[in-house]
């Protein structure tokens, strides 16, 4: 049974590692149990966290049972989903949505430290960039990532009109996203310049990005390489 979790400790069997588990435990340390916009769930097979029509799963065992899970999102609805390929492609064939693949590409390139790196930049300058590339909606970002950079979870990193989000460095993993470059910046190598900087930056951890297949050349020669397969499925 999927129960809901009004404390941390009910999350527990939480995996200390994962793309998946990672992202769970980043919300919840950035916002706890008491919101109902951000809603933590759990069961013998899965944790579950929902934010804003959002759904990550983290699998506890291979034995999870699909049709519960099944169940649970119809009843509760969805926008968006992010799993395991194995459980995507389970999931699926019993809700109704539509399925990506996503690339998780971890980095084993070299580390750059780059003094030119800017830490303390106002949100609204990063927002304007990320803007830029990806069609956002600026209260509802700046409101999560302004609370997530508060609370220690999130960085922002910008250099030479290039951006990108740290959506956090948790036992010894880090994820990056929201990457961009002002398109009067761009074709400049100021965004490899920029990853490769903040790779440095985060020299204890394993750094990790999620990206289409289109986009894993380019990942590749920056020193990424192909991890594991991610799915996302959307109502």
């Amino acid at each position: 049974m999927i129960k809901r979790a009004f404390s941390p400790d009910e999350l527990s069997a939480l995996p200390k590692t994962g793309i998946e588990a990672q992202k769970i435990r980043a919300l919840l340390l950035a916002y706890g149990t008491k919101y109902d916009f951000c809603r933590f769930y759990f069961s013998e097979s899965a944790i579950l966290c929902e934010m804003d029509g959002c759904l990550v799963i983290s699998e506890l065992s291979e034995d999870f049972d699909v049709r519960e899970l099944a169940d649970f999102v119809s009843f509760c609805g969805f926008s968006e989903i992010f799993c395991s390929e194995k459980l995507g492609e389970q999931l699926s064939k019993k809700i109704s949505c539509s399925v990506e693949k996503i690339n998780l590409m971890c980095f084993h390139g070299e580390r750059v430290f780059n003094g030119e790196l800017e830490k303390s930049i106002p949100l609204d300058k990063v927002f304007k960039i990320i803007k830029s590339s990806f069609d956002i909606d600026y209260e509802p970002w700046y409101a999560d990532m302004s609370h997530r950079i508060r609370h220690g979870i999130a960085k922002a990193r910008t250099l030479d009109g290039s951006a990108l989000i740290v959506q956090h460095d948790l036992n010894g993993e880090a994820l990056l996203s929201q990457i961009a470059t002002l398109p009067e910046c761009r074709r400049q190598g100021n965004a490899v310049r920029l990853i490769k900087a903040v790779c440095g930056e985060l020299s204890e951890s394993s750094v990790y990005i999620l990206c289409e297949d289109m986009l894993q050349p380019f990942y590749e020669k920056l020193g990424f390489v192909y991890s594991a397969a991610k799915m996302i499925l959307r109502s």
